[in-house]
């Protein structure tokens, strides 16, 4: 069965449809929310997953996994399901020997195969646990706009690194989303989500292709 992974990204909606959109989203089948407000502070993030948190269904709360993108002191303070950083963040808090919280998921953003590499290396070095890795971006995506994507091929080559569980990211809907599955575990979307006016039918041919 599949996982899909809702970045979230407030600029793309409303308030009320930020809220409104990740609440359907988790009833209809999203399983992991990774809160990605990198503008707002550690404080500001602990409201946005409280919020989400409590206007979810009891039974839904339990089997999503809301992970929170770089704020440390909102991963730390609440009861957050982990933390998801950038490569270069990860390293830097790798070498401070920071302790991670194992009862809580690592998620790392790679986008290249020695990236992949070089987690390995590290996670061997530390002792550390990733519990899975988005590699981006696969498609044209507006959220890249400019960028060349690097394709199904970046997963290819990616998940023959590593047992980590590869999540694909970037430009993905329900067009190429059969595809892509064949090469990665699970899939990553934004904008697709974050912008529809029907999440229950965008979430279910997500789902569904396959």
């Amino acid at each position: 069965m599949i996982n899909l992974y809702l970045i979230t990204n407030r600029t793309l909606c409303s308030e009320q449809e930020y809220f409104d959109r990740i609440k359907e989203a988790c009833i209809n089948g999203v399983d992991n929310i990774i809160i990605r407000e990198k503008d707002l502070t550690d404080e500001e993030v602990i409201c946005i997953y409280e919020k989400i948190s409590q206007s979810l269904p009891v039974d839904v709360r339990k089997k999503t996994s809301i992970i929170i993108n770089s704020k440390f002191k909102a991963y730390e303070d609440t009861d957050c399901d982990g933390i998801h950083l950038p490569f270069w963040l990860f390293k830097e808090k790798l070498e401070e020997r920071y302790n991670f919280k194992i009862e809580k998921q690592i998620g790392l953003s790679l986008h290249s195969a020695d990236e992949v590499a070089e987690m390995e290396e590290l996670c061997s070095k530390y002792g550390v646990k990733v519990s899975y890795i988005t590699l981006s971006h696969i498609y044209e995506t507006k959220c890249k706009e400019g960028l060349k994507p690097r394709g199904l091929e970046l997963l290819k080559m990616g998940g023959e690194l590593t047992k980590v569980k590869v999540v694909a990211l970037g430009g993905i809907d329900s067009s190429n989303v059969a595809e892509t599955l064949k090469y990665c575990d699970d899939i990553a979307v934004m904008s697709l989500i974050m912008k529809s006016n029907d999440v229950k039918r965008t979430v279910e041919e997500l789902i569904n292709c396959k």
